[in-house]
């Protein structure tokens, strides 16, 4: 299943995921305290 991919400028949707500590963090919380950058890296550690 693909999924659409956002043009730049468009808001990203809403979503929440585990942090490094497994706390729950939604991208709303991160938007309250000011401009949020968004970056995904694709990769293996």
């Amino acid at each position: 299943m693909r999924h659409p991919t956002l043009l730049p400028g468009t808001p990203a949707p809403l979503f929440t995921l585990p942090n490094q500590r497994g706390e729950m963090k939604s991208l709303a919380d991160y938007f309250m305290l000011g401009p949020v950058l968004l970056a995904f890296h694709r990769g293996t550690w």
